[in-house]
């Protein structure tokens, strides 16, 4: 998920301590969690899909530290 540059970014659940960003090579700033990038899922059309983690070995849903999400 990227956002513009100097916005603010709330989280529902997450520790807003634990919530940063990284500016990738394309210039875009990335949001992390637990210095972990998070991405949305294309599969996923409203809050609470889970349809993308395990997809390819390398997508996994995060959980509010930035460690991997277990179901």
């Amino acid at each position: 998920m990227t956002i513009e540059e100097g916005g603010n970014v709330y989280l529902a659940g997450v520790n807003p301590k634990a919530v940063g960003a990284i500016r990738r090579t394309d210039g875009q700033v990335q949001i992390t969690v637990g210095g972990r990038p998070v991405y949305r899922f294309s599969g996923d059309g409203k809050p609470g899909d889970l349809n993308g983690p395990g997809v390819g070995g390398t997508w996994f849903a995060v959980g509010p530290t930035g460690e991997k999400a277990t179901s």
